[in-house]
């Protein structure tokens, strides 16, 4: 039932998406959502390097070439109804004209005062629809491209996020649900149980999927 309803929640809010826009008319607005119910939640990417270390790509540390496979929850249209602080996120670097594919940690959100290390810098709050987004790095480097977060770029659109990180794997023996905040390991249990076949997941290769830093 909640995997039902987490689907209609998807058509329904693309269809009022359209619907607030000035050239999509009733019916077409309609089949967009419609679409946006049919497709599936998830998505498989390959997170490369250390930034996410240890808690994803633990092998990076010690292996520079070692990738895990993710399984990411898409949301189309994402929100911080649906986003919590403390949720490990894809997003689209805003600093990147190719569209690349970044997974930091969700930090902060619209509204949370942020305070800096530097005694001569005021706090101040983030701006309605924008996050803070961190590496886990323990030596973080603002110009090594690995690296890059909200310390290199600032506050990120929440419109940037692709999805949050739901599952990783591996190899076949080991994998399990990411660790995430406890209202979103609850909202996406419904999907994991689901669109996850483990076997599937742990033995998939495209082409097609996106390698993330």
């Amino acid at each position: 039932m909640r995997y039902l309803l987490a689907r209609l929640k998807l058509g329904f809010d693309e269809t009022l998406a359209q619907m607030q826009t000035t050239t999509a008319t009733l019916p077409v607005a309609f089949q967009k959502g419609l679409e946006a119910y049919r497709k599936e939640l998830t998505q498989v990417i390959y997170q490369a390097g250390s930034s996410m270390a240890p808690v994803l790509n633990a092998k990076a540390l010690t292996d520079p070439d070692a990738k895990e496979k993710l399984l990411l929850r898409v949301f189309p249209r994402p929100s911080f109804k649906s986003l919590y602080t403390g949720d490990i996120v894809a997003l689209q670097s805003p600093l990147s004209a190719q569209q690349q594919v970044l997974v930091r940690r969700l930090a902060a959100v619209e509204g949370e005062e942020m305070v800096s290390d530097d005694p001569d810098l005021e706090s101040w709050s983030l701006p309605e629809n924008h996050c803070w987004v961190l590496s886990e790095t323990a030596t973080f480097k603002p110009d090594a491209p690995t690296d890059i977060d909200s310390r290199t770029f600032g506050p990120l659109p929440v419109e940037n996020i692709i999805g949050r990180v739901i599952y990783q794997a591996t190899s076949v023996t080991e994998h399990g649900p990411t660790s995430n905040t406890p209202e979103a390991m609850a909202d996406d249990a419904a999907v994991l149980d689901a669109e996850l076949d483990v076997e599937s997941f742990c033995n998939h290769t495209s082409s097609k999927d996106s390698q993330t830093s």
